[in-house]
């Protein structure tokens, strides 16, 4: 009984320490071109519509799969990878340019915020940082909706996403957080130890990842209550 015992806390430890995800890879603050788990989209056959894009090498391959399956199905409708990895400089080059256009009209950093939250992140709370989220062919939401070609796309990832791992993080049905979007998929097996490491470091010790953030107005605005609803409020599938 006892060595049974030690046994499964022995798996447990190594179980939880493969789990640990180092904080500058949950707030993006890292470079994916040098990391040895990261693949460039340009060495795949997924098209991109931008040179120098990232993925974690298991999302690049089920992606990958989903994409040979949906041209089977739907050889003349696009599928192209349009964002992938963004890490913590490049999430906060778009959130200045952003600030920096709205501020001017708004003049007021809470509503600022608010306008630029609909639909891109805060620096260091982004799920393009981990490497496991993709946004795919367009960003806008006219384009599945209203668009014939954006329709059957939008149907088809509904409908198979899951069989390759990957979930609409940001649907309808959600009290809060960003904006539905048609676009953003994200590989949960992965994607969701990233999720429950960043809760669990907030709860613990908020300010190991709050003091990192410096983004525009981020000393203006109530940033503990905006991570809480903008990084966790997404799809319950994701968790």
């Amino acid at each position: 009984m006892k060595k049974i015992l030690f046994f499964l806390l022995l798996n447990l430890t190594f179980t939880t320490m493969a789990e640990t995800i180092p904080l500058n890879k949950l707030i993006g603050q890292f470079n994916e071109k040098t990391d040895p788990n990261f693949v460039a989209l340009d060495s795949t056959i997924l098209p991109v519509n931008k040179p120098g894009m990232y993925l974690q090498k298991e999302v690049a391959d089920q992606l990958t799969k989903a994409y040979q399956d949906f041209k089977i199905a739907h050889p003349n409708i696009p599928f192209i990878v349009v964002s992938a990895t963004r890490n913590y400089a490049y999430q906060n080059s778009i959130w200045q340019n952003k600030w920096d256009r709205l501020f001017k009209k708004l003049k007021n950093e809470p509503k600022t915020a608010q306008e630029i939250l609909k639909y891109s992140s805060m620096p260091g709370t982004s799920r393009h940082h981990w490497g496991t989220d993709v946004d795919i062919t367009s960003v806008s939401s006219d384009y599945f909706t209203q668009d014939p070609k954006g329709k059957i796309l939008f149907q088809w990832l509904q409908t198979n996403m899951s069989k390759y791992g990957f979930c609409q993080s940001f649907n309808h049905g959600r009290k809060g957080g960003y904006q539905p979007e048609e676009w953003h998929w994200s590989y949960q097996p992965i994607a969701k130890k990233f999720l429950a490491q960043y809760k669990n470091i907030l709860a613990s010790n908020e300010k190991s990842i709050i003091n990192q953030l410096t983004f525009a107005g981020y000393n203006k605005i109530k940033l503990r209550d905006l991570i809480e609803e903008y990084v966790f409020d997404v799809n319950p599938d994701c968790y």
